[in-house]
């Protein structure tokens, strides 16, 4: 019962919410491989009970924006998420546990390079590629960090549309719901300190005169060798 209204919820969301709306701006970390809502569907489906399901999603969306790398000040500095701060074995561990597969496993670690390399940190970087070994080449994106602003507009009609699926069907509307509460705005007090944490890395930066780490502009990627 709990494991089929997660799997509808998960339909609901890709179907009707992932990018569109007030959502469109919501970018994946994984995109193009294995999205977090793509992500979310197997595992509710592979998962040995459908709270394992959520505990897995839950880590999903965390690690979607913990494992990101953003350019910063129009590509002169670099800023990252708390997991390329946390132990590289805690974080293999996790991804395996998981069960991410080979090209999540490769984006993560290449993201892991990237603030390697922008620190000057050989230790780290021989770690990585050790990690890294038997796993497909990655392309990660790296985008300009963007301030959100509230757009009350958009949420108002993201609303009326819930009341709309909730009125004409009942239990569509609850999945939308519970979907869009899993997957994109449960974990705000999180967010709000990433964004913190960015401001942080901006500043920094901006003290020791830093260089730019790719092509300048609001968007880029890194490839891994």
């Amino acid at each position: 019962m709990i494991r089929g209204a997660l799997i509808a919820a998960l339909r609901g969301y890709r179907r009707w919410l992932s990018g569109r709306g007030p959502l469109r701006r919501v970018r994946c970390t994984f995109h193009p491989g294995e999205t977090c809502g793509a992500f979310g569907l197997r595992a509710a489906r592979e998962a040995p009970t459908a709270w394992h399901a959520v505990g897995r999603i839950r880590r999903r969306v965390r690690r979607c924006r913990d494992a990101s790398v953003v350019l910063l000040d129009g590509g002169r500095a670099l800023g990252w998420g708390r997991d390329h701060e946390r132990p590289l074995a805690e974080v293999v561990a996790e991804l395996v546990a998981d069960g991410e597969g080979p090209a999540a496993r490769a984006t993560v670690l290449a993201g892991r390079e990237l603030v390697a390399r922008w620190r000057g940190d050989a230790d780290e970087l021989r770690a990585v590629a050790a990690a890294r070994a038997g796993l497909p080449r990655a392309t990660l994106p790296v985008r300009g960090h963007r301030p959100r602003r509230p757009r009350p507009l958009r949420v108002v009609a993201a609303a009326a549309a819930l009341g709309l699926a909730l009125v004409v069907v009942p239990w569509l509307g609850l999945a939308l719901i519970a979907a869009v509460g899993l997957l994109v705005l449960g974990p705000g007090r999180a967010a709000r300190a990433h964004r913190r944490r960015l401001g942080r890395q901006a500043r920094a930066a901006a003290l020791r005169g830093a260089v730019p780490t790719l092509a300048p502009g609001p968007d880029s990627r890194y490839e891994t060798a």
